[in-house]
């Protein structure tokens, strides 16, 4: 197996053809590992960092894509080798022709190992449960993992009234008893789909309500920098245009009240971040739009609604299974054994577990204050 190195800025341009095939026929993708997502975030997000793209060919054809990256660690000196989209999306990792995945990944831990060199670190983040990078047969000896947050999903059945009978009383009074009363309350209420006239307001309405939500409890939010508003309202139109958005709109009142970004991509439903009014509260616009999305789901046949990372309370109100993501980090070493690690790799190490206690406490603090205002 060969591996050619891509490091110009203009990398993933030059390689949309090869990643499209790619893409088409991997197996287990997501819209996180779509060239649609990865370029526009290369664009609009990745701006400090060197392109570090590998391709795998055999027998001269190509049979693999990863795409890599390699940025400053938390503002230090030290070099991290990530995957592009690191931050933003929630399942990662490199696209393989089917039946090559695992000599794909054992030749990944091969190159990072012998001859990619310019890193300390490789911290890959996102890698779900089903990635053949966790398979510890193949693992060089340098090599930590760990269990990052779950995904919880709910596994789909074919009818709305299937999926409401696994809910608890509770959940299933909620459901309708707050439509009912949006509708009785507002006769203006309606569920609409973003569309091309609609979707720059409409993605504009979710940056606000995600906004006003999260400043109002003095946090940044996800839609903070002008940067990832760009790339969001990039992917949003290159995602309509391929049929994979489902931007669900509440509006009530005159305006629009609840926005939830989500992406349905061959089987499954992705949903990837939100917006609420917040003096709509008592009318648990929030439920009501969930439920909407998930109706919409399963009636165009998916088999999964995937809520994505994170334990926020909501999400298990409807009962959901997890997947838990996994984290590798590797380190530059000068040989195979930790002995040999570079000093440079073990401060790496070290700054990572600093940076796992403050996301932890962090989360922790989020998640406290996202319940005590549900």
């Amino acid at each position: 197996m060969q591996v050619q190195e891509y490091h110009e800025r203009e990398a993933l341009e030059r390689l949309k053809p090869i990643w499209h095939m790619l893409q088409e026929a991997a197996t287990n993708i997501t819209p996180f590992q779509t060239w649609e997502w990865n370029e526009a975030w290369w664009r609009h997000v990745g701006t400090n960092r060197r392109a570090r793209v590998l391709v795998f060919y055999h027998n001269r054809e190509v049979i693999a894509l990863a795409p890599l990256c390699v940025g400053r660690y938390l503002g230090t000196p030290l070099r991290r080798l990530e995957w592009i989209g690191t931050g933003s999306s929630d399942y990662l990792g490199f696209l393989a022709l089917p039946g090559y995945e695992k000599a794909v990944a054992k030749a990944l831990f091969n190159h990072l190992r012998t001859s990619l060199d310019g890193w300390n670190i490789a911290d890959l983040q996102q890698l779900p449960p089903s990635s053949p990078l966790l398979d510890q047969t193949i693992w060089p000896s340098v090599v930590g993992v760990q269990s990052t947050e779950p995904c919880p999903y709910l596994p789909l059945p074919p009818r709305w009234e299937a999926l409401t009978a696994q809910l608890g009383k509770k959940m299933r009074f909620n459901i309708g008893y707050y439509a009912r009363l949006l509708q009785r309350t507002f006769p203006d209420m309606a569920f609409t789909l973003a569309t091309q006239e609609t979707l720059e307001e409409s993605m504009e309405a979710l940056f606000s309500l995600h906004q006003r939500r999260w400043n109002a409890k003095w946090l940044p939010g996800v839609f903070g920098s002008r940067r990832v508003q760009a790339f969001h309202k990039e992917v949003a139109g290159r995602f309509l245009d391929k049929g994979w958005l489902r931007l669900h709109v509440l509006q009530a009142d005159g305006g629009v009240r609840a926005v939830i970004y989500c992406f349905a991509f061959r089987n499954k439903t992705y949903y990837y971040q939100a917006g609420f009014a917040p003096e709509y509260a008592r009318y648990s616009p929030g439920t009501v739009l969930v439920a909407q999305a998930i109706r919409q789901a399963i009636e165009e046949g998916h088999v999964e609604f995937d809520f994505l990372r994170g334990q926020e309370s909501y999400k298990y109100r409807w009962r959901p299974q997890e997947r838990w993501n996994q984290r590798l980090l590797l380190l530059q070493a000068h040989g195979s054994v930790w002995e040999r690690a570079t000093l440079a790799g073990r401060i790496g190490f070290a700054l990572n577990r600093l940076e796992r206690f403050v996301e932890a406490r962090v989360k922790s603090s989020l998640q406290k204050k996202g319940e005590a205002s549900s």
